[in-house]
């Protein structure tokens, strides 16, 4: 007899509004912490109380965001394990209107044998300003973790004024080992994060930023400058050169705006 397992859903709905929040809903196994800090910025912490993601969990996520100034992290690395069933589902859906969000988030650890469908979707009008950067780690090599069979579906769209600005998946499924030893993919490197820029802000950091790049010593760094928008790639060895190479970039562009527990 088939038993039914445990799984974890969890909620976050919440409205913004000249940096005061009209509408505050956590349920599940989502909860949001707004600690006090001494920025100008409002600061969100989103955590799972689950300890991680697996099959059939269910997270939703939804902002919205007017004359607002606002950082968005968690609390610790978002890990999602392996399972039974389908994949886990994470729908992110955000509207900003003459605001700027800060969406920096740790990183998403994956574990052999995990399946995960995310999907992000933001929205910018009205001279709204975003500066995001996620993170993947494709097994921990300090925990000897190795990645041999994973279903992973990753898909973020931008848009500005409801058009669409920037679109990226990620569809993984099956063994990766070809995946990783491929010289135009991972070239067995694990860990990969993609910090993306839109808006008037990236007139301000555009020059900034290409002085900080060519100063990485991880070379698996490059910025590009097209249709109005900045995208950076990092890839890495391991996790933790990837979080020296974040820091250094975070820290000379935004240092002021950085959530406390923005820890590398």
């Amino acid at each position: 007899m088939d038993k039914l397992l445990q799984r974890s859903n969890g909620e976050i709905n919440i409205e913004l509004f000249d940096n005061s929040f009209k509408k505050f809903f956590q349920s599940g196994c989502c909860k949001i912490l707004n600690p006090n800090n001494y920025n100008d910025n409002k600061e969100l912490v989103l955590i799972n109380t689950a300890g991680g993601i697996t099959c059939n969990d269910n997270i939703e996520i939804n902002a919205t965001i007017h004359n607002s100034e606002l950082s968005i992290c968690t609390q610790a690395a978002e890990k999602i394990y392996s399972g039974i069933g389908d994949p886990a589902k994470v729908d992110i859906n955000i509207n900003l209107n003459n605001s700027t969000l800060y969406w920096l988030p740790k990183e998403l650890i994956l574990f052999d044998n995990s399946k995960l469908r995310r999907n992000i979707n933001i929205n910018l009008s009205n001279n709204s300003n975003l500066i995001f950067c996620e993170t993947t780690i494709f097994g921990r090599k300090a925990m000897s973790e190795k990645i041999k069979n994973i279903s992973f579906s990753d898909q973020w769209k931008i848009f500005t004024n409801s058009t669409i600005k920037h679109f990226e998946a990620i569809n993984i499924k099956g063994s990766t080992i070809d995946n990783f030893k491929n010289n135009y993919t991972f070239e067995n490197l694990s860990s990969l994060s993609t910090i993306l820029i839109f808006g008037d802000i990236i007139h301000q950091l555009e020059s900034e930023l290409s002085k900080i790049i060519k100063n990485l010593e991880n070379h698996y760094c490059e910025l590009t400058k097209f249709d109005d928008k900045i995208v950076i790639r990092c890839l890495a060895d391991d996790n933790y050169d990837l979080k020296k190479t974040l820091n250094f970039i975070m820290k000379n562009i935004i240092s002021d705006k950085l959530p406390k527990s923005w820890d590398l």
